[in-house]
């Protein structure tokens, strides 16, 4: 019986075999989700063609009711499969405000794709998948004629060099799948777990969350255009989605009610010296009601009657967790952390009787802990003072989930609620960010019922170099860029300007390095292969810089020569002491630390010794003026200065309303910063001391990374520094079959 041909097209390196209802590369399977492999039919069917919006909803979704934005998401889902791009459109045109054109040149043929893997050789005709070359077969014979020319003893030494490098093979395998990220760790199952990507929209998406039936997914997305942060509610069997909130401000943080009606969410103006916004919606969007103003932290008690936040009693108090009514009528304090901790992540258990958290340091490192709610008992869970990004129960009210650095990238871990030695889970990704766990079993199939979503998100940081004149553009390009493909910030240049100082995490840990300040080629200064390594400052002299390290728990200060000779730590306190700088003479080090309970200015002798520190003032961050007379620093990321001759200190008025922290350099009577408000760019600005002159120089490219210094000036050669994150990206996926 002859056999029906079977389509197939081909375009660039891609194979589309229709019958199967498959993607090649290159002969290799490329696994493609059902709606976007229609979408990808229907396009490569009408190639050269424009195929409008409305027809692709009409074709690939039918009958169901989907938003435009679903069709966005999987648009990007097969550029990305492609290797296309919205800016270098090979595959896939788009045709604004109309559709898309599959513009690559297609062939059709009638035949079926041979699955091969991808990179394999393809055998000769006739070889039959027998490698000669590795059992010394003659090029060109016949593989069955060469066997019986052979000797019986040397077929029986060629079956032993087959099966010798079989079982070579075998355990270089098996010592490769040692090596891989599903290897089973100590407790665990050999199970691998299936991990599926759900949530592939341009631009970041996090904070997931599970609707208590396990049916929906609300999550935090910054959308096509990347340009702001909404909520968003995915079906997870179904190709389903939609926008809840449309706002200028960032919205995150959601939660649901326990009845799956409202989402509680967290909507923030960008500016982290201001409090967010809690918000309730209904899940299919509409009128919002705003609670109340709380700094941080979210989650819905299983009862419905508590939300439970982040929130503090005013300037001088630690940030706690409290309770809130729904309505905000009612509100209740928890927890009361030292002065220098903060308490946030609140997770109920899924039973209700228990409340685990996360407490912070404000070196961010932090812990676990758990309050019974009936008696508000504390116990800490760990001890490890790392971080924590997220925290979610296990269905089960026994077990948590946490993702930690606690060995080395953000990994997934799971702890009892009893406490006990953390085990680190065999998910795959390293870079966690947040996870989200289903309550109920929405995966039949799965031996645990547990699923869980989570985000990998990626953040890149660069710094741009800016030529500063008299006068300077509003659309300042820079001069060149320190980048990799790991985060680069913190710069400081040398007293010359020569050299620019920075941190950077290109190694998998967080060490000083050092390039000259045409961006050239850089060295690598420190090698405490660790990640707590940051704030680098030149000595007045250029020989030395000093730095701040966090290692046992304690974060100190010390110094090393810039040849990487000569390390010396200079406190050893059990507090965080950090962001040094020093003075114009350089005979001291300033830095701030919390072992007064608030964060406080001190100084000690640069050259070391047992010297008790000098307290001088409240807040952090100091810089020395060039003439030793005054001292600036932030107090509440507002900029003070304090005269050092008559113990004077006062805001400096300019700034009174202007939130700079981590973000300013002062240069002579000269003070750089950036300032940003709510909806707009972050704006570069000096500040004449003297004159008492402010002016714009430029838009910077995009964010201030938070948490890091980030801007320097050099006098000596007029150049400006500036660190801030270039990308940020995240997806989410869902992992079913979690190793129990």
């Amino acid at each position: 019986m002859q056999q029906t041909p079977k389509k197939i097209y081909e375009f660039g390196e891609f194979q589309l075999d229709v019958a199967k209802q498959r993607l090649f590369q290159n002969g290799a399977p490329v696994p493609v989700r059902r709606k976007t492999y229609e979408l990808l039919v229907l396009l490569v069917e009408s190639a050269g063609e424009l195929v409008e919006k409305e027809k692709i909803l009409d074709l690939v979704w039918q009958d169901l009711h989907v938003e435009e934005t679903n069709l966005t998401q999987h648009i990007y889902q097969l550029r990305r499969v492609l290797g296309d791009t919205t800016k270098d459109q090979t595959y896939i045109m788009t045709v604004p405000g109309k559709g898309y054109i599959f513009v690559k040149e297609v062939v059709s043929r009638s035949d079926t794709v041979v699955e091969r893997k991808a990179n394999e050789p393809q055998p000769a005709p006739g070889s039959e998948n027998i490698d000669r070359g590795q059992i010394g077969m003659p090029p060109g014979s016949p593989p069955a004629a060469w066997w019986h020319r052979q000797s019986t003893s040397r077929r029986l030494a060629s079956v032993i060099i087959i099966v010798a490098l079989i079982l070579i093979g075998a355990l270089v395998l098996a010592r490769s799948i040692k090596r891989q990220w599903w290897r089973p760790v100590v407790g665990t199952t050999s199970q691998i777990p299936t991990i599926i990507p759900f949530v592939t929209l341009p631009g970041e998406e996090s904070h997931p969350v599970f609707s208590p039936d396990g049916r929906y997914l609300a999550f935090s997305s910054e959308g096509e255009a990347g340009d702001n942060q909404d909520i968003y509610v995915k079906m997870i069997d179904q190709d389903l989605m939609w926008r809840v909130t449309s706002h200028p401000d960032r919205d995150s943080h959601v939660t649901w009610s326990p009845d799956g009606t409202r989402l509680a969410f967290l909507r923030s103006s960008g500016e982290y010296t201001k409090p967010y916004h809690l918000m309730v919606v209904p899940v299919r969007g509409g009128t919002e009601q705003e609670i109340a103003n709380v700094w941080g932290g979210l989650d819905w008690s299983p009862d419905g009657k508590s939300l439970a936040v982040s929130d503090y009693e005013g300037l001088g108090t630690a940030t706690g967790l409290y309770l809130l009514s729904p309505e905000g009528q009612e509100r209740r304090q928890l927890t009361t952390p030292p002065i220098s901790h903060f308490d946030t992540n609140p997770r109920f258990s899924p039973d209700g009787q228990r409340l685990a958290f996360v407490r912070w340091k404000v070196n961010s490192n932090a812990d676990i802990f758990l309050m019974t709610m009936a008696t508000g008992e504390l116990h800490q869970l760990t001890f490890d003072d790392r971080r924590v990004t997220d925290l979610r129960w296990h269905s089960n009210s026994e077990d948590l989930y946490f993702v930690s650095n606690r060995k080395d990238n953000n990994r997934l871990w799971r702890i009892p609620a009893t406490g006990g030695e953390p085990v680190l889970m065999a998910l795959a990704p390293v870079d966690l960010e947040s996870i989200a766990i289903a309550r109920s079993t929405v995966s039949p199939d799965s031996p645990s019922g547990e699923t869980i979503a989570f985000t990998q998100a990626m953040t890149d940081t660069v710094i741009d170099l800016f030529p500063i004149s008299g006068s300077v553009s509003p659309f300042q390009r820079p001069k060149c860029t320190i980048n990799s493909s790991r985060g680069d910030d913190t710069p400081r240049f040398s007293p010359d300007g020569s050299r620019i100082a920075f941190v950077s995490t290109r190694t998998g840990w967080e060490e000083i390095w050092i390039a000259p300040s045409d961006c050239g080629s850089a060295f690598q200064l420190t090698r405490f292969n660790q990640l707590g390594v940051g704030s680098p400052r030149w000595s007045p002299d250029g020989r030395t810089i000093a730095f701040d390290r966090t290692f046992n728990g304690n974060t100190d200060i010390f110094t090393i020569k810039v040849d990487g000779t000569d390390l010396r730590q200079l406190t050893q306190d059990e507090a965080i002491e950090n962001m040094p700088s020093w003075s114009a003479n350089g005979e001291w080090i300033y830095f701030s630390s919390d072992k007064s309970a608030v964060s406080q200015i001190y100084r000690i002798p640069a050259k070391g010794g047992k010297v008790e520190p000098v307290s001088i003032s409240r807040g952090r961050e100091p810089i020395e003026s060039e003439d030793g007379q005054s001292l600036y620093y932030t107090n509440s990321d507002r900029l003070w200065r304090k005269d050092l001759r008559r113990g004077r200190e006062a805001a400096v008025p300019e700034l009174v309303d202007v939130p700079i922290g981590r973000y300013w350099d002062l240069a002579g009577t000269t003070l750089y910063y950036i300032s940003q408000q709510t909806g707009e760019k972050p704006i570069v600005r000096r500040l004449n001391l003297a004159d008492r002159q402010s002016e714009p120089l430029f838009a910077l490219p995009g964010s201030p990374a938070r948490w890091v210094p980030g801007l320097a000036f050099a006098p000596s050669s007029k150049m400006l520094a500036v660190g801030y994150v270039a990308n940020r990206f995240g997806d989410i996926n869902l992992v079913r079959g979690l190793i129990e």
